[in-house]
């Protein structure tokens, strides 16, 4: 049985439609496009990573930016160029001053290893050749090219750093990458406004007036995860290194810098603290520390310290600086962490709460309504036959 043809001039028989008339073919060829720009974007890493890290922080020094522009009366440019040259103040001070420490504690950390595996064994039996074998080829690399190691890790290995490697060194690659950064975030800091003018013109133009609430909805989820979870980790790294070294433990600024680092993902840096005992226990089985406060050494003010920064964290910083910008749960959030290290590593751990959060929010402003009402299913088109 057939339909008969609907009245509307627009419509079509199905025999003189082209493909690119069909909704579902459509679809379907966006996100081919979008899975091929991905795959690209992955095997081009090595050379993205500087455009996007100057892209993230124009994103993220946006609002400092326009504050700049609008109290002090600057034009925009000039504004750039100075939120360009605080930015490159910040981590010369940071490798001028942190770097040779961070660098030297982890030699020494590195060095102690083979003792410190050695006395495991002895004390409890515990056999640690394999463990002791592999640790040794890392610690060799680590030694011997410590930044191409860090840079291995976070960005992965790719053809351009390998040859800037060759012709200009390490360091040189180091600030090659870094002057790009600086580069492509001037120009994108400077032109911010008008990407976000037409930006939010594409989307106000769009029939739906929903995208523009969506769209500013995980706009501030992200904006504010990230510029937050900023913040609270330079602070909680600067109070952790500052509280270990008060009670004398041993590689504090490498300690606070790892809880930093970690403090990035929420409640990650809990791992720090059986780190922090268990340094603390190899140093003093070697030999420091008094033997009549042995416990409170050991437990009593390493744990003091990692409880007092997370109370600061828990109940100051991130209401403070950060409130709850993402909206998600304790148990969301350590679920959507771990999938995202298994999928995307360091950079999915980052990247997890964020992409959840906007989950959560298109859920909620289209899919649950849609389900309450019963119609997730509707259709608004008749097939028919001519």
């Amino acid at each position: 049985m057939s339909l008969s043809p609907p009245s509307s001039p627009d419509m079509k028989p199905a025999r003189n439609i082209h493909l690119w008339e069909i909704v579902a073919v459509r679809e379907l060829f966006l996100l081919a496009v979008g899975v091929v720009v991905l795959w690209l974007c992955f095997q081009l890493q090595a050379i993205l990573v500087p455009v996007f890290i100057g892209l993230g922080l124009a994103y993220l020094t946006e609002p400092a930016l326009s504050y700049v522009e609008q109290t002090w009366k600057l034009p925009r440019w000039l504004a750039v160029t100075f939120m360009a040259l605080v930015i490159c103040a910040l981590v010369t001070g940071l490798v001028l001053w942190v770097g040779p420490n961070l660098v030297e504690q982890l030699r020494q950390f590195i060095e102690q290893v083979p003792t410190y595996l050695s006395l495991l064994a002895d004390r409890h039996g515990i056999d640690v050749k394999e463990i002791s074998r592999n640790f040794m080829e890392v610690s060799a690399n680590i030694r011997d090219n410590p930044l191409s190691t860090l840079k291995t890790f976070l960005t992965g290995t790719g053809q351009v750093f390998y040859f800037t490697n060759l012709i200009i060194g390490t360091l040189g690659s180091f600030l090659f990458s870094f002057s790009l950064v600086i580069i492509y975030f001037f120009f994108f800091a400077w032109s911010f406004p008008s990407i976000q003018h037409t930006v939010w013109s594409v989307v106000e133009s769009q029939e739906d007036a929903r995208w523009p609430k969506l769209l500013s909805k995980m706009d501030r989820a992200i904006g504010e995860f990230f510029r937050g979870r900023l913040l609270i980790a330079l602070m909680m790294s600067v109070m952790f290194g500052i509280g270990w070294f008060w009670v004398g433990m041993p590689y504090w600024i490498l300690l606070g810098f790892g809880a930093g680092l970690l403090s990035l993902i929420p409640y990650a840096a809990t791992l720090m603290w059986p780190v922090a005992i268990l340094l603390k226990y190899l140093d003093m089985s070697m030999g420091s520390g008094s033997s009549d406060n042995y416990w409170m050494e050991l437990l009593v003010w390493p744990s003091a310290v990692y409880l007092g920064v997370q109370f600061l964290e828990g109940w100051v910083l991130t209401p403070w600086v950060q409130s709850q910008s993402t909206d998600l749960s304790a148990a969301t959030i350590l679920l959507v962490v771990l999938i995202g290290g298994a999928l995307g590593g360091v950079l999915g751990l980052i990247l997890a709460i964020p992409f959840a959060a906007c989950l959560k929010i298109l859920a909620q402003e289209l899919i649950i309504p849609r389900i309450q009402r019963g119609n997730i299913t509707e259709v608004h088109h008749e097939i028919y036959t001519p």
